[in-house]
């Protein structure tokens, strides 16, 4: 090793932190992305209005999105098979029970994912509690292929509604856990800054 330089001879590469050579940061910064997705992973310390904006896209476009496939296969289903003219009460009772009971089991999903630290928790609760909370629409997608009754189709359509909004309630709290700082993985002692 080159004493004066603090680099090796042997032609191998320096460590990072050695004299001359930056450290190598934690989380390299993320290229290509654009967006409030992009400026969330971008911002060094991002701010609650980048995180609350970062995160109400995420649930916006993964609930949509979801929502729009369910609407595209009930109506490629209908155009293949059309839809069968006899409503059954007791199918359409336990669809909407079914309906109403991921509304919960999503906002607690997210709720729980919500509670651990850094801008991929924040990201990954919002898509989390977009999934599981836009299953309402392929419930109320299947109600109409079945052909169920109007009441029924209104109830359902009204519990996805209900779904959006409740998780769109949520996201407040998945943006404060990107503000929080990530913790270091198990068992990997925190980095500390070298002594000059």
């Amino acid at each position: 090793m080159d004493a004066q330089a603090g680099l090796p001879t042997d032609g191998a590469p320096p460590a990072p932190g050695a004299a001359g050579v930056p450290p190598v940061p934690r989380n390299p910064p993320r290229v290509g992305l654009r967006g409030p997705l992009g400026a969330l992973l971008a911002a060094a310390p991002p701010d609650l209005g980048t995180a609350l904006r970062a995160v109400r896209w995420t649930y916006a476009i993964v609930f949509l999105a979801q929502t729009l496939l369910a609407l595209v296969v009930s109506l490629g289903l209908t155009a293949l098979l059309g839809t069968r003219g006899r409503p059954n009460d007791v199918l359409a009772g336990v669809l909407l029970a079914m309906s109403l009971l991921h509304v919960p089991v999503g906002l607690a999903l997210g709720y729980a994912l919500a509670g651990r630290p850094g801008r991929g928790a924040a990201v990954a609760s919002a898509t989390a509690a977009a999934v599981a909370l836009s299953v309402t629409a392929w419930f109320a997608s299947l109600m109409a292929v079945s052909g169920q009754r109007p009441s029924f189709l209104v109830a359902a359509f009204a519990v996805v509604a209900l779904a959006y909004l409740a998780g769109f309630a949520l996201t407040p709290r998945c943006a404060r856990a990107a503000l929080r700082p990530e913790s270091s993985p198990p068992g990997r002692p925190e980095p500390t800054p070298d002594p000059v």
